[in-house]
């Protein structure tokens, strides 16, 4: 090939539209991995990784001069590195601390090279991908397979046994027929509930914004509640609801006057509170309305355990991402628990148990800020105003909710997204929002890199 067909083919890998191209395939990457690892194995899931991080560098390259870590995301990072220092695990821990650093800087890259809006754009398609992979790959179970399907790649099946208790993984169970649950292309039903909740938060705000047709946001949403039906997850089905009311309260305080906002944002936040403690308080009548028991399927031994070693070393036991269950102290926690678990089943809890005191304080400062934040911008918002702030406050309290229950925001597409969220917010909590232009547009206005466009490259005008 010529110099100069080269020289012309590296110059388009840094358009816009290359990039839209490498970030919704990253978004699909990262929230639909376990696929692709029972799909390829973790050889060549791992050369698709590699390949992909490629990409997003390559693409993104003259982002690389302002790539500004926040600080409290490089903290986080380098306490997680650190930890290889004392981890009980230190090999596990030097690669899952390499890991993280990846997806960090795969994270900021992205949320730096590209404008607000147009991050939500490319993350309802990768999340819209995501979800109809999962419908097709059960409807070809259903109609072709017609059985069990377990992994077709097994290197993980000796050590990956999450939610097994001993039993063979299985990559889909063949219940679409039936009714569910249906565990999707992902292989977990939680977590492709999440990602059904996940595009049905983002389609609402694209639709709102009018980047997309009305058809395409309306028939994504069908899919989503469908699938969210069909996992039967209790989790989701609390956190839709909660989202729910939120979203109502967010679009009543649009509408009303500058001395109600603040009252009504008041009011929302100390009804939060008391649905919370009056979840913790009826939970067993709560989770029987979903035929689950009290202890959350067998979470609370898991809980019960983690807490245990957890108080054992103050400074954690190392990052590790997903558990080596093979290792200690996870091997303990597997037997003591009874249930084969490649995570705590709450995030919280796994940031203590592996860094310790300073790393669940870490993570609840990110979560808290990235939140409060977003809905300060909300609470601010008029009519004609911007929905993307209200997007970032609702996928960040879907983030905390599935945390309570999953581990997943500590690594992948759950760390990926809150990375962000937390970049794309206006960098502090602060009392008074000083640009006019996040509340407006969602973009700021000294800053020509993340100049909105008027139509988004992956997206059409709405019919």
């Amino acid at each position: 090939m010529p110099k100069r067909s080269v020289a012309s083919l590296y110059a388009r890998t840094t358009t816009q539209r290359a990039r839209a191209y490498v970030t919704v395939w990253t978004v699909v990457l990262l929230f639909s991995g376990q696929g692709f690892r029972y799909l390829l194995g973790v050889p060549l899931y791992s050369a698709l990784v590699a390949l992909t991080v490629a990409a997003v560098i390559v693409s993104f390259r003259r982002f690389l001069k302002k790539l500004r870590v926040p600080p409290l995301i490089g903290t986080f990072v380098a306490l997680a590195a650190l930890s290889t220092l004392w981890s009980a695990t230190r090999g596990v821990t030097a690669l899952a601390a390499s890991v993280l650093a990846v997806t960090t800087l795969v994270a900021v890259l992205i949320a730096r090279g590209t404008s607000r809006g147009q991050f939500m754009a490319f993350l309802y398609r990768g999340l819209q991908v995501s979800l109809f992979l999962g419908i097709v790959f059960e409807l070809i179970v259903a109609f072709v397979v017609r059985a069990d399907l377990p992994p077709l790649a097994t290197d993980l099946s000796s050590i990956a046994k999450v939610d097994g208790g001993g039993e063979p993984i299985l990559w889909s169970r063949n219940n679409l027929l039936v009714g569910g649950p249906i565990q999707g292309f992902v292989g977990n039903r939680n977590p492709f509930a999440a990602i059904a909740l996940f595009t049905a938060i983002v389609a609402v705000i694209v639709l709102l914004e009018r980047r997309i047709r009305l058809v395409d946001g309306l028939v994504t949403l069908a899919a989503a509640i469908a699938v969210h039906l069909l996992t039967q997850s209790a989790t989701v089905t609390v956190a839709a609801a909660y989202l729910t009311g939120l979203t109502v309260a967010a679009l009543i305080i649009r509408r009303v006057s500058e001395p109600f906002k603040r009252r009504i944002s008041f009011a929302v936040l100390a009804c939060t509170a008391i649905v919370a403690v009056l979840t913790l308080k009826f939970r067993a009548e709560i989770f029987a309305m979903f035929d689950r028991g009290p202890d959350a399927t067998n979470r609370t031994m898991i809980w019960d355990q983690v807490v245990n070693f957890a108080w054992q070393r103050p400074e954690g036991w190392g990052y590790v991402g997903y558990w080596p269950i093979w290792e200690e102290p996870y091997a303990t926690i597997v037997d003591k628990a009874g249930v084969v678990a490649a995570h705590a089943h709450n995030a919280f809890l796994d940031s203590w148990l592996q860094l310790g005191l300073i790393g669940v304080t870490l993570l609840l400062v990110m979560v808290v800020l990235s939140f409060g934040s977003a809905w300060r911008l909300v609470e601010r918002a008029s009519r004609g105003d911007t929905y993307i702030p209200l997007g970032w406050a609702l996928l960040t309290a879907a983030l905390a909710l599935q945390a309570l229950t999953e581990s997943r925001l500590l690594v992948e597409g759950g760390w990926f997204l809150l990375v962000v969220l937390y970049c794309s917010g206006p960098g502090v909590f602060t009392l008074a929002i000083l640009d006019r232009d996040l509340v407006r547009t969602g973009g700021r206005s000294d800053d020509p890199a993340h100049a909105e466009d008027p139509v988004s490259v992956l997206t059409r005008p709405p019919l």
